[in-house]
Parts: C-alpha cells; structure tokens; sequence
C-alpha cells in the first residue's frame, strides 16, 4: 500500500514521521505495527510497539499522523514515492554501520579513557592529602588567634599603664622643674656678670617664680620650702638688673653719644632685663623709666637746641612788614620792584630778591631729606631760607623720633598678659615716647611759631604747609602716630599766618596811593605787576613732584608757584586779584585821556598773560581765561579810541547810516563828504596809527595784534561805507570817488608786512643777546 493512498476519515492527507535514531529491526517493527495498527510511542531511545489487539480510534490515529508528518525525513519519503518498509530497513542498515563505527572508535581510543581514570584517581588522593593539611592549618589558626586575643589584653593594659605613668613623669617633671633651684643657677644669677647667661639663668628663675605662683592653692610643702629662696634670688637679679640699666643708661649723657647705636646694641639687646623688672619689681622698672625719660629728652632737647641755634646763623631773611605789594618803592634797594607776597625787606647782604624764587622749590621738589648740615654751611657761607630750615628741623625730628618711636614700642612694651605670655600692645611704650618727646616737640613748636608768627613770606609758608603734608604721609606709612598732634599743631600756626599775610597784601592794596605808586605816570607794566608776575619763578611742579597730593595743588597767582588746597585759599587769591585790578584801575586814573589810561592798562594785563602763557596745567585755565577777557575788553576800547582821531566822522556815518532804512535817501554831500576826507588823510592816518602802537606798546607782539586790530577795525568801517555807497549811487555818478577797497586792503598789508619784519627782528636781537 503507497503512501499515499492513506487517508483520514476527514481527508486530510497523512505523512508518517520515522525517526533516525532507531535500529533496522527495530524500524521494521515499528513500521509493521504502524502498518497494522497505526500506535507507535517512541521514548527516548525506546520504542515500544503497541499490541495490535490494542485498538486506537480514528481520533487518536489522526493525531499521531499529524504528529509525524512535519518531520523532514518523512516529509522528504513520502515525496519521493519510496516505500516505507524499504526504506526503514535502509535505515536499519545505516545504524548497524554507524553503530560498528562507534564501537570501532571506542575501542581505538580506550587506553586514553584508561589513562583519563588513572590521572583521576591520582588527583583524588592529593585532594584527600590537601584536605588533612589544610584541616591542620585550621586548627593551628584557631590556636594562634586565640594567642592573638591575649597579647592584644595585655597590650592594651601595658598601654594604659605607660600612659598613667607618663603623665605622672610630665607632672612630676614640671612640678621638679618648677620647684628644684640649680646650685648652677644660684651661682650665676648672685656671682655672674650680666650677659647673655645672665639672660637665660633669668629666664629660668622666672619661669620658676610664675609656676610655684601659680600652684599658690596646692598644699605642697616643697613649695612652702622654695619660695624664700626664690624670693631672695629674686631680688638679687632685681638688683643687679637695675644697676646694669642705670648704668647704659647714664652713659647717654656722655657728649657725642650716638644714642640710636647704644639703644640698637645695648639696650633692646637687654630688653629682658626690664621686663623682668616690670614683672617681678614695678618699683624698680618705675625708676628706669622715669631714669629713661629724663636723660633722653634731656638729650634730644639739648641736641635740637643747639642745632637750631646754628640754623639761625645761616638762615635767609627774606622780607618784613614793609614788603607788602602796594607799599611804595624802597630808594635804597638799587634794584626795581616791590617787596611783597615773597618776602621781607632786603637791608641784609645776606638777604635774597623778594621776588626772585631761584632754586627754592627745590625743597619741595628733591625727595632727599634737605637736612642742614650747619658746620659746612657756614664754612661755605651758605644762607637757606626759612622752609628749609623748616624741612630739615622737620626731617631730623622726623627721623629721630621714628627711631625713638620704634625702641620704646620694643623696650617698654609690656612684657606678659594676664595669660602670662608675650605682649606687645605698644601702648606702653607710645606713653614713655611721648614723656619723652614732650618737652622737644614743645621747643621745636616754639621755634616754628616764633618764626611763622614774624614771617611776611607768603610763597615760604605755602612751602611750609607742602612740607608738612609731606611730612604726615610719611610719618604714616612709617605707621609711627607719635607726630600726629604735632603736625596738626603746625597745620594750626602755618594756615593762620598765610591767611593772615594775604589780609596785609589785600589791605595795602585797598590803603594804596595810586599818585604814590605812579609818580611818572610811565605806560610800561608797573613794578607791582612787573615783580608779582614777570620776575617770580613760575613752575608747575605738583605733577613732577615725588610727594603726589590729591587735595594740594599746584596753582599760580600771582607769579608764583602756590602748593595748596583751594578750599583754603582761592578765596583769599581772588580777593587779592580783585584788588590788584582795582588798583590799576584807579592807577590808570592818575592819566589825563582815556586813552594813556587804556595804553597802561593792557601793558599790564599784556604782561600777566603772557606770563600766564607759558603754561599749560589746568589750574591756570581759569586764570589764562580771565584776564585774556579783561586784555580783550580793553583792546577794543583802545582801537576805538586810536581810530577817533582819524575815521571818526567814517565811524560816525556808517553807524548812522546803518541805523537808517532807506540809504538812497540820504544826502549825498555827506557820503562825497566823507569819501573826501578819508582819500585826504587815510594813508598818514595809517602811519600815524602805527607810529603810536609801536609807541605805546613796547611788547612787539602785543603791538601787532593791537596794530591787526585797529587795522581790521578800520578795513571793516571802510568796507561798510562802501557798500552803502554802492546802494546809494546805483544809477547817479558821484562827484568824488572813493578809494577803491583792494587799494585800501593792499596798503594794510604793507604795515602788517612790516610789522612782521620788525617783530622778527627783535626776535633775532634778543637770541644775539642770549
């Protein structure tokens, strides 16, 4: 029966599994049972062949078709037509060859799989030995940690005991060192010189002092017992510690002691030793200070004194009370000018030019100190002014004081807190500096005060208020306070003083006899205007200096250099500049015309901006703008009045005629009238202008822009008549011709041309003379 004559109750197409791994007899028998009865159940490798007297349904049937007929083998059979009895005991013969193939390679490869069972026997039995060792090593572990257990105890015990014990031997050893007086350290402090052993022995005594001091509440006996001793070394190193400091101290007072070297050497080098007196013998510390106190400042006070005394031989007097700007000029000074804002009346050989400062701002300006060294000074005949003098009192005070400052800050400083340590608070020695300074900085007050307060020098004591300025910032980034209240203090005597001369200057100003002053009733800038702006050494220095001041300035009136804070003294400058123009004014006065009046006045102010010209700084801005105003006003008054003279029926005209609204009505006689007058006498009118100028104005430079002025004015009027003569004569011709305006212009530009000749001329000159 084919295969494919097999069908279900329900049609459906039946395709037979036959596994691969099944023997040819036994496939034979599965095939048979399958063909007979339908049932085969394969497990595994098994395969049992239901009894045909087993009958299955045709359920159960389909199911084991349908379980077989997705196998590829089957599959691939019942495609090909074969028969199944065929080809299961084609099968069969497979697995017999297949299996005498395996038995054939079981048997080849046995003596390796014998070799295999050795080498696992031989491994067992060192597993077996491993396992009794390592059973030997557990037990010798559990041993020893057991052992570990108890030497960790007495570890830990022995480690608390060390500790107690140890902390006993620290107390017990301070309690000993505390306690216990070295024969050594008896021997040096009442047999030992003072010296550097003496210091470390002291040192010891005082340690031991301040512990047994501070075990006052323990009931020791060793205490009770070395507290007599103690005391008696104690005021035996008192002794003779205050005997070795009176003893340095009083060598101060030997002449030509170089204090700073004995203080630097000796002293501080032994600071231990008041310490140890402050501490342990306030009494005894109480005398040195007060020992201290009273050589040293004898001493510097002794030293500034003398000093200044010598100062005084090659001081400069500069001026006096009759040195004020309006007072009238000396006969006897040989030299012209007027003693004022710079100084005191020169009567003295060894008396400067009030108005000339020369090389004084040189002590604002060097950063060296500028102390005076007076014995070469009078062996040179050298004179200093008084700021100098002032610098080099200051800068010596200065100097020394910082010194002082700083060793009464180390020497006297309280020696221990309460704490028992070190501290250097510095309150204590600032008291003893300034017991000890008192009675100098009151001498050197003095001094400054009884020349401030008899100083006229105005320009000397802005000098001094720089200085001191200078002064304080340096004091404070030397961080010494010890000369705060002084400087202030000469802050208080310099401000006054200069407020107080510029009240004299503005009153002599106000007090002025303008008659007095202008006896010859000259053109040329007056000897007040000549010294205070022309003669005065005038340098910009604030920006150049190396004490750079905000607040202080470098400002300029009149003449001079002012080193100041505005604040302070603008008001009082632009009085004394409201004064000084008034008194001009009522100078200019004492002049018959107006114009001589106008001539004086710009040769004065001419000379103020000039001067004020050659710098640059902002601070003269405000000056420069002022009296450029003031010049400006007044040129143009003078060329009016130069012009009246010769234009002034033109001016007239034009000015009229201007103002009138209908210029072709007007007569013509007056514009030919006109016209006639001007080509009279326009070109002598021109030279006649020039000659005065040149006259009047000695300043070639100010000339020519005074001569451009009346020239442009005149070029101008001309230039204005003129076109209203082209408005009036439009169709009628004139009777007279006016000159016509480029021949007017080119006969300008002659005298312009010479003008500039001239003023190059002088120029030339003047570089010969040079």
């Amino acid at each position: 029966m084919s295969a494919a004559s097999f069908k279900t109750t329900g049609d459906v197409s039946i395709q037979p599994l036959i596994p691969s791994a099944i023997s040819s007899d036994r496939g034979q028998k599965w095939v048979a049972a399958l063909l007979d009865s339908g049932d085969l159940h394969a497990t595994n490798e098994r395969e049992t062949v239901q009894s045909p007297t087993h009958e299955l349904s045709f359920d159960e049937v389909d199911d084991r078709i349908s379980a077989f007929q997705e196998d590829a083998l089957v599959k691939d059979a019942f495609a090909k037509g074969a028969d199944l009895r065929d080809y299961a005991k084609h099968i069969s013969q497979e697995l017999e060859v297949l299996e005498q193939e395996h038995i054939l390679n079981y048997v080849t490869n046995s003596q390796p799989f014998v070799d295999l069972h050795q080498q696992i026997h031989a491994c067992d039995d060192i597993l077996q030995k491993m396992e009794a060792l390592m059973s030997g090593f557990h037990s010798d572990l559990g041993t020893v940690s057991a052992e570990i257990e108890i030497l960790q105890e007495q570890s830990h015990s022995m480690s608390i005991k060390l500790k107690n014990r140890t902390s006993i031997q620290q107390l017990l050893n301070t309690v000993l060192d505390g306690v216990v007086i070295n024969p050594d350290l008896i021997r040096k402090i009442c047999e030992g010189e003072v010296n550097e052993f003496f210091l470390q022995h002291l040192a010891d005594l005082n340690k031991k002092m301040a512990f047994v001091k501070s075990q006052q509440g323990q009931h020791i006996r060793a205490f009770k017992d070395a507290g007599p001793e103690l005391e008696r070394l104690r005021l035996k190193a008192a002794e003779k510690s205050r005997d070795f400091l009176i003893k340095k101290i009083d060598s101060l007072r030997a002449p030509n002691t170089n204090i700073a070297i004995i203080q630097q050497n000796i002293l501080l080098k032994y600071k231990e030793l008041y310490w140890f007196l402050a501490e342990r013998y306030s009494e005894a510390a109480m005398e040195i200070r007060m020992l201290y106190v009273t050589t040293v400042g004898n001493y510097y006070i002794a030293s500034f004194d003398k000093y200044m005394k010598s100062l005084q031989r090659v001081q400069m007097i500069i001026g006096d009370k009759s040195d004020l700007i309006a007072n009238e000029e000396s006969p006897k000074r040989g030299l012209p000018g007027l003693p004022g804002l710079f100084g005191h009346k020169p009567a003295l050989k060894d008396k400067s030019n009030v108005f000339t400062l020369g090389d004084r701002l040189q002590v604002l300006t060097t950063p060296d100190p500028g102390i005076i060294l007076t014995h070469i000074a009078e062996e040179q005949n050298m004179k200093f002014p008084f700021e100098a003098i002032f610098k080099s009192v200051s800068r010596l005070l200065m100097d020394n004081a910082s010194s002082e400052y700083l060793f009464a800050i180390e020497f006297f400083a309280a020696p221990r807190g309460k704490n028992g340590r070190l501290n250097k608070d510095g309150q204590s020695g600032a008291l003893i500096f300034g017991e000890v300074y008192d009675a100098t900085l009151k001498f050197i007050q003095a001094f400054n005060k009884q020349h401030i307060d008899t100083s006229f020098d105005a320009v000397g004591i802005l000098m001094c208020i720089r200085l001191n300025s200078q002064n304080i910032r340096i004091m404070q980034k030397r961080r010494i306070p010890g000369l705060e209240n002084f400087a202030n203090a000469t802050n208080m005597l310099l401000w006054p003083r200069f407020q107080a001369i510029m009240d004299l200057h503005i009153e002599s100003l106000k007090k002025a006899v303008p008659r007095s002053l202008l006896p010859s009733k000259d053109f040329h800038p007056h000897y007040v205007i000549r010294n205070l702006y022309a003669e005065s050494d005038v340098i910009y220095t604030n920006a150049e200096t190396p004490y750079k001041d905000n607040e202080a300035i470098c400002r300029v009136f009149p003449g001079t250099v002012v080193l100041m804070d505005t604040r302070l003294t603008s008001p009082s400058l632009l009085r004394l500049r409201a004064e000084i123009e008034h008194l001009l004014m009522r100078m200019s006065g004492e002049f018959n015309d107006k114009k001589s009046r106008l001539v004086f006045l710009i040769n004065n102010f001419d000379l103020v901006v000039a001067v004020l010209s050659e710098h640059s700084a902002s601070s003269f801005e405000q000056e420069k703008m002022h009296f450029n105003g003031v010049l400006d006003s007044k040129i143009n008054e003078y060329v009016e009045e130069e012009l009246k003279p010769h234009f002034l029926g033109l001016m007239t005209f034009v000015i009229a005629a201007e103002s009138d609204p209908n210029v072709v009505n007007l007569q013509e006689e007056k514009f030919e009238r006109v016209a006639a007058d001007f080509n009279t006498c326009w070109k002598n009118a021109l030279t006649s202008i020039n000659q005065s100028v040149m006259q009047n104005f000695s300043n070639f430079q100010n000339g020519a822009r005074i001569l451009h002025a009346a020239l442009t004015q005149l070029l101008l009027f001309y230039k204005r008549f003129f076109t209203l003569w082209e408005k009036r004569f439009v169709t009628k011709k004139p009777k007279v011709q006016p000159v016509g305006l480029q021949s007017v212009m080119v006969e300008i530009k002659k005298f312009r041309n010479g003008i500039a000749a001239q003023i190059l001329a002088a120029v030339i000159s003047d570089a010969d003379i040079l």
